[in-house]
């Protein structure tokens, strides 16, 4: 796993150089997000993007940026101190699920047009419910697009319906269609429909949501937070402690869950 040089301590650069780098990171992070949401405006005004076909294999992820910390460098206590750091545990978090004083936490970093991340949701997500239920898991959910901008759209759409109580129930549907192998547009057509089919009641408070710059801001932390970590694909887990990469099977994600419970 390639560190972020910023978590790396004993790396101290002078306080001036720090400060202008600083402000054109700023400036970049701006700059960025101006762009995506004028993309987005002429994209969604176009009826979305033409590549939103489903995801398949040959999609490449984004690179992480180089980091001159070795993975090797790292003992033990810090990798699992870096990993566990990534727990949020926030009681106001509307993209996590169960008890904030839970045993373990699970975070998932994950992309609406994965096909493997929709066959993990469907297949092996329930089987946490138990867990989640009795206090002894908790479960955030971290966005990660790494398929494209319809990623980044379907992101968008996941958490305007959770403006509205709904992120879960719209996060479910836009993974079961990509199970079902649907084939969706990714486009406004689209997400309206599924806003629809999960029940949001305002649909115009929706589609005036999917292009909210502070929401699109969000969800590309989150991905360059995973990508500062060496997360390229999708879905990769923490669990607890452990980095998981891939969509590992019921028994499989479930032995990893108790093993790390008390």
């Amino acid at each position: 796993m390639t560190l972020d040089p910023r978590l790396t301590a004993g790396q101290d650069s002078p306080p001036a150089g720090r400060s202008r780098g600083l402000l054109v990171t700023v400036a970049i992070l701006f700059v960025t997000v101006i762009v995506l949401v004028v993309a987005l405006v002429l994209a969604l005004g176009d009826d979305g993007p033409q590549d939103g076909a489903a995801p398949d294999e040959s999609t490449s992820a984004p690179e992480a940026e180089s980091s001159p910390t070795s993975p090797a460098a790292l003992s033990p206590e810090e990798t699992v101190a870096l990993l566990m750091s990534q727990q949020r545990r926030d009681p106001d978090d509307p993209y996590a699920l169960g008890d904030v004083d839970a045993d373990i936490v699970i975070v998932q970093y994950a992309d609406y047009r994965c096909g493997y991340c929709a066959l993990w949701h469907v297949e092996v997500a329930p089987a946490l419910d138990p867990y989640i239920e009795s206090g002894q898991v908790r479960f955030e959910y971290r966005d990660h697009p790494v398929l494209g901008d319809a990623s980044v759209y379907a992101a968008l759409a996941a958490r305007a319906a959770g403006q509205q109580g709904l992120f879960w129930e719209y996060g479910d549907a836009l993974y079961r269609d990509a199970y079902d192998g649907l084939d969706p547009a990714y486009d406004r057509s689209y997400f309206l429909e599924v806003a629809e089919r999960v029940g949001v009641a305002d649909l115009k408070a929706f589609e005036g949501a999917l292009t909210d710059s502070d929401v699109l801001g969000d969800i590309m932390a989150s991905r360059d937070e995973a990508l500062s970590l060496n997360i390229t694909g999708t879905p990769t887990f923490i669990v607890h402690d452990t980095l998981v990469p891939g969509a590992l099977g019921t028994d499989q994600f479930l032995e990893l869950v108790e093993l790390r419970l008390p």
